[in-house]
């Protein structure tokens, strides 16, 4: 294999994952060279260690830092990175994307969605799973928000617990609910994790 191979590194804490994933990306099924990490900090000693073009990262990672805290440090040091996680919902992959993420592929992906997401972040572009992309793409029907509708969706890109958010606004889980009943019609959808959808989306810019 020629040196000047893009190099991978795989962030992982179950060795079979990284080894499959290592099956897919180096010869004969793709043109990449791996190199494996079990958690942030021996991320981090990779990284420091090997200069990597791309970073595949799972976000249940153990002790500090967390996979979330992996991805927003890698991000911000302007390293592309691969979410691969068993998370399928919108809220978790648009934060990730927010954080500057490059793709996000789910572990129940066809194995070549792996290779197609990372092979389109060494190009700069942006790869998502085709659930997730579909979740992420509904239209926006925003009208004249209210502030606190505004303000309820904000925090439903970060949790569906209405008792959580009432505490964050200080008003009743009863005021919560109501609400969530007016932004469903509003934006014409039946639950509230389709509204998850919709605040994802509109706090990534729609």
């Amino acid at each position: 294999m020629a040196d000047a191979a893009p190099l991978i590194l795989v962030v992982d804490d179950h060795a079979i994952v990284r080894g499959g994933c290592r099956q897919l990306l180096e010869p004969p099924l793709s043109r990449f060279r791996v190199v494996e990490a079990a958690d942030g900090m021996a991320a981090r000693e990779q990284v420091a260690r090997h200069d990597p073009d791309l970073v595949v990262a799972d976000l249940n990672l153990p002790g500090s830092p967390s996979g979330l805290d992996l991805v927003r440090e890698l991000t911000g040091a302007g390293r592309r990175v691969v979410v691969f996680s068993m998370h399928e919902t919108p809220g978790i992959a648009g934060r990730c994307l927010e954080m500057g993420a490059a793709a996000y592929v789910t572990k129940s992906d066809a194995p070549d969605a792996l290779v197609q997401a990372a092979e389109a972040a060494l190009r700069g572009d942006r790869w998502l799973s085709a659930d997730i992309a579909r979740a992420l793409a509904l239209p926006n029907r925003e009208g004249d928000l209210t502030e606190r509708e505004a303000e309820i969706l904000d925090i439903l890109a970060d949790t569906t617990d209405l008792d959580d958010v009432g505490r964050r606004l200080g008003i009743s889980y009863k005021t919560v609910a109501n609400s969530l009943v007016r932004l469903r019609n509003r934006f014409g959808v039946r639950r509230t994790a389709d509204l998850v959808r919709v605040a994802v989306q509109r706090r990534a810019g729609g």
